[in-house]
């Protein structure tokens, strides 16, 4: 070996072990660097002609585990989506209060139940009747309190998602410019080390929000796919387009997250994109979507079942009542009925006029059994001619009850042995004539109507069938002038609409059911545009039989007591008619005070609502059932959130132990490094004295 090679494997020897030492320090300095992964000097021997020539650092190599890196992204993406769903959860329990507290659902009930029970003691005092009313518009206030809260949670959390796809957005066009630059360096043979952990940090912000993987291009460069398969950046990057809702109510349908392409060039999105919603398995943007689409429209719904449940109860009461007086007219509410329509009554009802005396001026009893009383005209006819023209009138839908001649009040009473009854819900009852609680909505759909009665609906209803992530199912339009003039080809109509996602029947009480099928169970129906009216009442189909997104949910605003009674409360009905007393009705009667306090142990049947099954039981245990789902389903979010917290523990803890800096390694790598790099300053100094000893012998 020459002078020359000596030198020369001097030289490489030291810019080698500098280059190392350079490396080593640097490993020191980032100990305490999130996302740096530590880097490693390759060496490789330079060989000429066959002989050694020194030494040549081949690579600075990152050291990292692909497979722990990718599995730590997806546990990663499943932490950040129950978090996400938690920190609401957590908000939604906050609003919601203790269970046993009394400002909770179920104490509002039982403070309710306790003032109707302190009710029969003495109904004639105006104080017992005012604190009945009282507990009866506080219940109001909360559920209209959480209904608010609620859309303005789903709010919120629409918020998250638009913020959330900002940082994906700006994460993806930070890793296309890496790559470019990583590119670049791999051409002319640069370290990528510290490219590439930039690199992968903006991949981990990406991860927890949507689930990806990423494979490699071949050139250096990464690719990125959500779990599901949807390309996010590979040559070309994407970008997610949404726009968060103005506002957010019961009615609000979300756009659906895009994913657009994006042109460098010209740095515009592309106006078409493909729908990321459906393909998102983890990260907290499923979190955010699952609970504004899913979790809290339920308990929204469910708090509305809840309310409406109340009214009915309520209101059934209270039209089997009377007020001591009585009130000189009954008005109700439009009911959608025309004049000519069928009464679909069974049983039978008495209409009272009363005198100044509280006595009973005339009574007629209808029975609707009777074969010649077929339409609600012939029920009108039959009682206006007993208590006089004009008693009972039908307006726009609307069923009134009015005193006449002599007579300074009217009421009605159901039979003991054969009560009136269509829908479930005696004559008063089902005009609404004498109504305790009103509502926003209406809290009852059970029009009585069969399968073939008319449908009396003229113009048309499109309806849309989405799913959870914003996915149209279908699309149709029921245009009731086309169609027969039956509820049975209503049904079918919809039911032609609604394909395999699910079927619509109708019910005994003459409401209209939708049963989604296996894999539709969060599908929603929505009215897109209606321009129906029911005869002169003018009564849309969705508001007659419950259609749309507003309901059940929507049935928890604006309840309160009817405004008259609230102001007088002397004025609640409580009295049952004695048809052979005088007076026939009396203040001190406490019979509708005990009917009122018996609803404590009432049940109703509750169907399934927001994957709260159904269930015969009272208005507090559905209460509680909707107060103890809400909390399991908090619980089950924050122990999956530990869950999948705990495994993205243990795979940081794997991948530090590869990737992460250790002092101990790096300080005896250090001396190595600089004793080699002396070594190597002391060849370099040989060869030199060898040169001079030559030179001298000359």
């Amino acid at each position: 070996m020459s002078l020359s090679s000596i030198m020369n494997s001097g030289v490489s020897g030291m810019l080698s072990h500098q280059q190392a030492l350079s490396v080593t320090s640097n490993n020191i300095a980032n100990v305490q660097t999130e996302g740096y992964s530590r880097k490693e000097v390759l060496y490789s021997s330079v060989v000429l002609n066959g002989i050694g020539s020194g030494v040549n650092v081949e690579d600075v190599r990152r050291v990292t585990d692909q497979f722990i890196t990718k599995e730590l992204r997806l546990s990663t993406a499943g932490s950040e989506q129950y978090r996400a769903m938690s920190e609401i959860y957590g908000d939604l329990q906050a609003l919601m209060g203790d269970p046993a507290a009394n400002t909770s659902l179920t104490g509002k009930l039982d403070s309710i139940h306790t003032s109707f029970a302190a009710m029969t003691v003495d109904p004639s005092l105006s104080v017992s009747r005012t604190a009945a009313l009282t507990e009866i518009q506080n219940f109001g206030i909360e559920t209209n309190r959480l209904q608010t809260q609620i859309q303005s949670l789903r709010k919120e959390a629409d918020n998250r998602i638009e913020n959330e796809i900002n940082t994906v957005n700006q994460a993806i066009l930070r890793i296309y410019e890496l790559n470019l630059e990583i590119v670049s360096a791999t051409v002319g043979e640069q370290p990528t080390g510290e490219l590439e952990d930039q690199r992968d940090q903006a991949i981990d912000q990406i991860s927890k929000i949507v689930d990806v993987k990423t494979y490699p291009q071949g050139d250096g460069s990464l690719a990125i796919v959500t779990n599901a398969g949807q390309q996010l950046l590979d040559f070309q990057p994407r970008q997610l387009v949404y726009d968060a809702a103005a506002t957010v109510t019961s009615e609000t349908v979300f756009d659906q997250v895009s994913l657009n392409i994006y042109d460098t060039i010209t740095q515009t999105i592309e106006p078409t994109g493909l729908p990321l919603d459906p393909e998102l398995t983890g990260g907290s943007l499923r979190g955010w979507l699952d609970m504004r689409n899913v979790e809290l429209p339920s308990l929204y719904n469910q708090i509305g079942t809840l309310a409406a449940a109340t009214a009915e109860q309520f209101n059934a009461v209270h039209n089997d009542n009377i007020a001591v007086p009585p009130p000189a007219t009954l008005t109700g509410k439009n009911s959608g009925v025309l004049s000519t329509d069928a009464h679909g009554f069974t049983g039978q009802a008495t209409f009272y006029s009363f005198d100044a005396n509280n006595d009973i001026a005339a009574s007629y009893t209808v029975d609707f059994d009777n074969v010649g009383t077929v339409t609600v005209a012939d029920v009108m006819a039959e009682v206006n001619g007993a208590l006089g023209a004009g008693t009972l009138t039908l307006t726009n839908g609307v069923m009134a009850m009015t005193a006449q001649g002599g007579a300074t009040g009217v009421g009605m009473a159901q039979d003991a042995t054969t009560p009136s009854e269509r829908g479930g819900k005696g004559f008063s009852h089902f005009f609404g004539m004498n109504d305790l609680v009103e509502a926003t909505v209406e809290s009852s759909f059970a029009t009585g109507l069969s399968g073939t009665d008319g449908h009396g609906f003229t113009g048309i209803t499109e309806m849309i069938v989405r799913g959870p992530n914003g996915e149209n199912s279908s699309t149709f339009t029921v245009d009731f002038g086309a169609i027969g003039a039956t509820m049975n080809d209503v049904i079918t109509e919809i039911n032609t609409g609604l394909g395999s996602a699910g079927t619509a029947s109708l019910a005994s009480d003459g409401s209209i059911q939708i049963s989604y099928a296996t894999g539709y169970e969060n599908y929603t129906l929505s009215v897109s545009n209606d321009s129906t009216v029911r005869g002169a009442t003018n009564l849309s189909f969705p508001d007659m039989f419950g259609v749309g997104l507003r309901f059940p949910g929507d049935q928890a605003l604006g309840f309160t007591v009817r405004s008259d009674i609230l102001v007088l409360p002397m004025t609640m009905a409580l009295a049952d008619i004695d048809p052979t007393g005088s007076p026939a009705i009396t203040l001190s009667d406490n019979r509708g005070a005990l009917a009122f306090q018996n609803l404590t142990s009432t049940k109703t049947n509750f169907g399934t609502v927001g994957g709260l099954p159904g269930s015969n039981v009272t208005l507090s245990e559905y209460a509680s059932q909707i107060l103890a789902k809400a909390g399991l389903d908090a619980a089950r979010a924050d122990s999956l959130y530990s869950d999948r917290e705990a495994l993205k523990g243990v795979l940081e803890n794997k991948l530090a132990t590869i990737s992460g800096v250790n002092m101990d390694e790096e300080l005896a790598d250090l001396i190595v490094y600089q004793n080699a790099y002396n070594a190597a300053a002391r060849v370099i100094t040989t060869a030199r004295d060898m040169y001079d000893i030559l030179l001298n012998i000359v």
